[in-house]
């Protein structure tokens, strides 16, 4: 086990102790890199307990910090619901701890495999670490709902980028692509790719496209001054409007690469 591997599984089992003697807490697991087979010495922890409806989160937060000082100081904690991070001191720059509750009533523990692919259990006091079917109506519907917006706000919104190019605001000019342009091609991708997570973002993009359009979409995500950035935006806003076209005219269609 490299020094890595031995502190990542010191934390979880220093969280796990102090967590699932509480009769609150009924299962835990690790996710993340793990889920998904890709630990890498860049990895988060995820650590993520189903509890009950009635315990307060900070009672089972103080729990958690109690047992991650036992490793290390806590240097940083940040709030990103549904979770919290941690940053100790000790463990390194790029290792944070992410815990996340979830209580027994939440409509989604994030079990589903084809979303959150092969947890890790580390303790399961029922049956609650038992895969979650996808619900393919709901995710079906929210998809469709957010394709329904694209085809009437994606060529309008792309006029952020043109204007700000045009009056040489690069930082601007940046932050609208990525906003308008190519954030809503990810997802139109993903739609195509990788339904069950179009809405995940950046999150996964190199697992859930071909390599060949991974490698397109990260040649458009690197600018070099404004004019590169024109001649980006120009080739992502017609790609973009293309796959809209596609779904529209064939809602079975497969996308294309760029020619």
């Amino acid at each position: 086990m490299t020094n890595n591997q031995s502190v990542r599984a010191g934390i979880c089992r220093a969280v796990c102790d102090a967590l699932k003697p509480l009769p609150s807490v009924l299962a835990g697991w690790e996710g993340g890199s793990v889920a998904f087979g890709a630990v890498d010495d860049y990895s988060d922890i995820d650590l993520t307990f189903i509890v009950s409806d009635e315990v307060a989160y900070e009672v089972l937060y103080a729990s958690a910090e109690n047992a991650l000082a036992t490793i290390s100081p806590i240097a940083v904690r940040h709030d990103v619901p549904p979770g919290r991070y941690y940053k100790l001191q000790d463990v390194g720059e790029f290792l944070l701890v992410d815990v996340c509750f979830f209580r027994v009533g939440a409509l989604d523990h994030h079990l589903e495999i084809e979303r959150h692919g092969h947890i890790l259990p580390l303790f399961d006091k029922g049956e609650w670490l038992r895969p979650r079917p996808l619900d393919t109506e709901a995710l079906t519907s929210k998809r469709v709902e957010r394709l329904r917006e694209l085809q009437t706000w994606f060529l309008v919104s792309q006029s952020f980028v043109k204007k700000a190019i045009l009056r040489g605001q690069h930082v601007e000019a940046v932050n609208a692509f990525w906003a308008y342009t190519l954030k809503p091609l990810a997802e139109l991708l993903r739609m195509r790719y990788c339904p069950a997570r179009w809405d995940f973002g950046m999150r996964y993009l190199d697992r859930d496209l071909p390599p060949a359009l991974y490698d397109q979409v990260r040649d458009l995500a690197f600018t070099s001054d404004l004019a590169d950035l024109e001649r980006k935006f120009s080739e992502a806003a017609a790609w973009g409007a293309a796959l809209l076209w596609e779904v529209k005219s064939d809602p079975n269609a497969r996308t294309t690469e760029r020619k």
